[in-house]
């Protein structure tokens, strides 16, 4: 597969069990479960993002660090001339604290890699460090929407500046959709006039012999 804006339309919202009508979502590419890098440059990119922290300084790690730069650039392609002047770009924040030592700022890496610079905000944080969706064994309930809001709080010192009124939340792959509607569920309390966008490197594609609904009862 590769990179090309896509709409997350009433065609594909099935395979993000969490996402409704109302949820603006985007991504550039589509991820194969389980293909690994050989399923094509979306699969690469994602496979590199998820190395560890703990890497950094092995000559593996600068796969991550060029994909970050390449990610940078893609996102600002596919944008419109007016997004970067009217639009806030917040990351998806990482299941790490910022204190603990395997926090990954990758997200807000991609956001300010690249030309023309956006209006990136760490608006949102983790309260405590979790586990990682991808963390989890094969077949593990993963936290719900719910279960993680109770995780974030909001960096008010992000809001000294005034913010747009379109925000772009931005995280790398759209699996069930959890992190994203924890994250849109308390920017709207907070900034209830924003308009929470989506958009994401890729999203999960299903085979299609495995239904969505299945899926969710595990959490996958």
């Amino acid at each position: 597969m590769t990179f090309r804006l896509i709409q997350i339309d009433d065609a594909l919202r099935g395979e993000h069990f969490y996402l409704s009508a109302e949820d603006q979502c985007y991504c550039l590419g589509e991820y194969q479960p389980r293909a690994g890098y050989s399923a094509g440059p979306v699969n690469s990119m994602i496979s590199n993002f998820k190395k560890s922290v703990a890497k950094r300084g092995l000559p593996e790690y600068r796969h991550k660090q060029n994909d970050i730069n390449r990610a940078g650039q893609l996102v600002r392609n596919v944008l419109s001339k007016e997004a970067p002047g009217s639009c806030t770009f917040v990351p998806v924040p990482p299941s790490k604290a910022k204190d603990d030592p395997l926090y990954d700022d990758r997200l807000l890496q991609v956001l300010t890699a690249g030309q023309p610079p956006l209006d990136v905000r760490e608006l949102l944080v983790m309260r405590a460090s979790t586990r990682a969706h991808h963390e989890y064994a094969e077949g593990a309930k993963r936290p719900t929407p719910d279960e993680l809001y109770a995780l974030l709080r909001v960096d008010e010192s992000s809001l000294n500046t005034p913010i747009k009124q379109t925000i772009i939340l931005f995280d790398d792959l759209l699996t069930t959709g959890t992190h994203f509607k924890a994250c849109k569920r308390l920017i709207s309390e907070r900034l209830p006039g924003c308009n929470v966008v989506g958009m994401f490197i890729g999203r999960r594609k299903l085979p299609p012999q495995i239904a969505p609904e299945l899926l969710s009862m595990v959490g996958i």
